[in-house]
């Protein structure tokens, strides 16, 4: 394994052959604050502590979330740091595997200086697909066994570096919420099961199992008037209890798709291919406002983030940042032009940070 101080790069010296593009120091909403040059595009961003975490196929790069400056690299291969990692006691926790090192591991990596915390080394033959959270002590991952290959919820212990317990798992990932005695995992696509696991010990609380009104949920960004809010990928919504799985309330089919879904505090956003619509939980579908965001012949497909004050919503080649109670625009920036979910994107204290739209380089752009 190479040692930190061989991989890790001054602080000085990275500032000196990676410097942002630009650093204009502007408090107006829209405006690019900074630009980060990256080489092959841009495969993940993640926030936490004042710090951006980018991944590209050489690595990650930890930059300072108001500067862009570079404070730190590391050679680690990921499956994704925009999902598949999660923030701890100012560190970013991720996995993958490392130049010389025999097997994969979870490293939680310190947000400024971007030496490591804390290790643990899976057994050989394992694959980390993620790693989701930490509670109490806990940190939980998704993993593939050796030999059959088999999906498995991991529960690691963060002070032995054992695994406290393993249940099988066909979900691409795992919601830990900061609270509570419950973990919940979800399988993608039509049919895909929603779990809620016992924290504690794995064991299966209650599921949903094959039910085609789960396509997907907001089980990843958290409750939405306190319910797992859920779509069936095609014309009616449902709103879960998080504690048994049980529908609260279903919406009468909706006369457009209720594909992308998202929320956040009492209001859940739906984009039907053209539009934005924001919606208040429970049966009534009257949209509170809606928004077009593209006229075009072709539907767009969206992603969104919803944080206090503001509605993100990457779309149709844009990135917009939306007022949450009239849906004025506030400002635009230039993406990819293709599926919005996939564009690596993250929301700071006082930044949003998205691929530009050529690429070739990571914005921070004042919220």
């Amino acid at each position: 394994m190479l040692r930190d101080a061989a991989i890790l790069i001054a602080a000085g010296a990275a500032a000196a052959c990676a410097a942002p593009r630009a650093a204009v120091r502007t408090a107006a909403s829209g405006t690019i604050a900074w630009e980060h040059p990256v080489d092959g595009g841009i495969r993940g961003v993640r926030y936490g502590t004042g710090t951006v975490m980018v991944e590209t196929d050489a690595g990650l790069t930890g930059l300072e979330g108001r500067t862009g400056r570079e404070l730190w690299r590391l050679p680690i291969a990921t499956p994704g740091i925009g999902r598949r990692s999660c923030t701890w006691d100012h560190a970013f926790v991720v996995c993958g595997t490392e130049p010389d090192a025999p097997v994969q591991r979870a490293v939680a990596v310190d947000s400024v200086s971007g030496e490591r915390k804390w290790v643990f080394d899976a057994p050989e033959g394992v694959t980390l697909a993620g790693v989701f959270g930490v509670r109490d002590g806990v940190l939980y991952a998704v993993a593939s066994g050796p030999g059959n290959g088999t999906r498995e919820a991991w529960a690691v212990d963060t002070r032995t570096r054992t695994v406290r317990w393993q249940v099988p798992c066909d979900a691409e990932g795992l919601y830990v919420p900061d609270a509570g005695s419950l973990v919940y995992s979800q399988s993608p696509g039509s049919g895909g099961d929603l779990t809620a696991l016992d924290a504690g010990t794995g064991a299966t609380v209650w599921s949903r199992a094959g039910d085609s009104s789960v396509s997907a949920t907001t089980i990843e960004s958290g409750l939405v008037g306190g319910a797992v809010l859920a779509t069936d990928g095609a014309h009616v919504i449902s709103g879960l209890d998080p504690n048994t799985g049980a529908a609260l309330w279903n919406t009468p089919a909706l006369s457009y798709p209720a594909d992308t879904l998202f929320g956040a505090g009492d209001t859940y956003y739906l984009c039907d291919g053209s539009k934005l619509h924001a919606m208040r939980p429970g049966g009534d579908v009257a949209p509170l406002w809606s928004l077009t965001v593209s006229d075009r012949d072709k539907e767009f497909k969206a992603g969104g983030y919803a944080v206090t004050g503001a509605v993100y919503l990457l779309a149709a080649g844009a990135l917009r940042a939306i007022d949450p109670h009239t849906s004025k625009v506030r400002w635009m920036r230039a993406i990819p032009d293709v599926d919005g979910a996939t564009v690596p994107f993250a929301v700071g204290d006082t930044h949003c940070y998205v691929e530009s739209g050529d690429g070739a380089a990571l914005l921070a752009v004042e919220r």
